[in-house]
């Protein structure tokens, strides 16, 4: 794959080096919570997986839309400057919703508690607004150093923000669910102190000479991020997180622990790899858009195509494998999740070929049609799943694969379609 990346970008193999840069540092950031895994499930119980499930879930929505979404704007301008404002507004605004969100949860606590249907939840509530906000924090800053190659910097932001959550976890294993939930607001905040820590003196001197007047400007210029991709990214990460949803409203937290350390298992390491790849990707898909937008079409098929061959032998192994190796790894309580792996990995396969290169649909002249595609989704991933909520988890499951594998090849073709749409030519 890497020998395919060198051949894209050429005799010099850059593009290949910021893949290995990034993967390297995902793959360790990966390897340290899924090795932690096995005496995690030891530690805690299946409700304490569910209850973090659901806080998890419910961060991720209201992080989703912190910035507004303005960090996707960062890497667009040409100017140091301009990108700069773009990161100041987008974490001036993360502090005014995570704010906001702090009295929301002060004055409504319990009535939140009773619509998810989990009171386990009720004291970690009040930790959302601190999750927000270094969430945005972290994805402003992350996309700044994405703008500048920094993928050194950024792996190594992943690398310790596994290593943070999953000390945190192992260390506060004496609070229950708690310790879990507190274990994934440390690895946050470390992942964020990377971009805070003074390597970064050059890049707080550009911070610190942006004015009101180029954040208006540049906020006015990219009025488009908050306007059509905001509600989408919301509508698109409300869909993401709608199983543990449903499942934690007509369910016990018992099976919302087990689907989500199931689900966690098969897709954190895709998810983190399909990340990293993102980033680099992204970049370079700008690259090729401006330079030789012929040549997109060609370019995203092939990876495509990469990605779901590398694949294969992880559906293989958990098809003919899943409860042996669920039970050898987690132990026997957790053979039936095995069962269940064995449908789901297939919605995994198609998330990890596809979703890096969603970047094409973020691209400015893209984000209408890439947000049509997240109200489709949504749609029909409630309608889907609603149907459902009664039944025995395996078919819940199954219904959610099929879900997945038509809605990812339909996103594939809006992907092929956005290619064609040369905004600088």
């Amino acid at each position: 794959m890497l020998r395919f990346f060198a051949r894209v970008k050429g005799k010099q193999g850059q593009f290949a080096r910021n893949v290995l840069t990034l993967m390297t540092g995902t793959t360790i950031a990966q390897a340290i919570p899924l090795a932690a895994m096995p005496i995690l499930t030891r530690l805690y119980e299946p409700e304490d997986f569910g209850v973090l499930a659901l806080y998890m879930s419910v961060a991720a929505m209201i992080s989703v839309v912190a910035t507004a979404r303005y960090e996707l704007a960062v890497m667009l301008p040409e100017k140091n400057d301009d990108a700069a404002s773009l990161v100041v507004l987008a974490i001036s605004i993360a502090a005014v919703i995570s704010f906001v969100l702090f009295i929301l949860v002060l004055a409504f606590n319990e009535p939140i508690q009773g619509f998810f249907g989990v009171p386990a939840i009720g004291p970690w509530l009040y930790l959302l607004p601190v999750s927000v906000f270094v969430a945005g924090l972290w994805q402003s800053l992350n996309y700044w150093n994405n703008r500048a190659a920094n993928f050194r910097r950024l792996a190594v932001s992943r690398m310790v923000q596994g290593g943070g959550m999953t000390s945190a976890q192992l260390g506060l294993s004496s609070m229950a669910g708690g310790g879990l939930i507190l274990g994934y607001i440390v690895g946050q905040a470390v992942a964020a102190s990377v971009f805070l820590s003074k390597k970064w003196g050059e890049d707080r001197a550009i911070l610190h000479a942006v004015t009101l007047d180029k954040i208006r400007k540049n906020a006015k210029e990219y009025i488009k991020f908050p306007k059509y991709s905001c509600a989408g990214a919301l509508l698109d990460n409300a869909a993401i997180q709608m199983p543990v949803l449903i499942l934690s409203k007509f369910n016990t937290a018992h099976v919302v622990g087990v689907f989500s350390l199931m689900f966690r298992a098969l897709n954190l390491p895709m998810s983190l790899i399909s990340a990293a790849l993102s980033q680099v990707l992204f970049q370079k898909l700008v690259g090729l858009h401006r330079e030789a937008p012929e040549r997109l079409f060609g370019f995203v098929l092939k990876v495509f195509i990469v990605l779901l061959m590398l694949m294969v032998p992880l559906v293989l192994v958990v098809w003919f494998l899943g409860p042996e190796l669920f039970s050898f790894v987690f132990g026997e309580a957790w053979r039936d999740a095995g069962g269940y792996a064995a449908i789901l990995i297939f919605a995994v396969a198609i998330r990890f070929a596809v979703s890096p290169l969603s970047m094409v649909l973020a691209m400015e002249h893209n984000v209408r049609m890439g947000t049509l595609w997240q109200c489709i989704y949504f749609v029909t991933i409630i309608s889907t799943l609603y149907i459902f909520k009664g039944a025995e988890l395996g078919t819940f499951i199954l219904a959610f694969t099929v879900h997945e594998i038509s809605l990812y090849f339909l996103y594939f073709c809006f992907i092929l379609l956005g290619t064609k749409q040369h905004s600088f030519r």
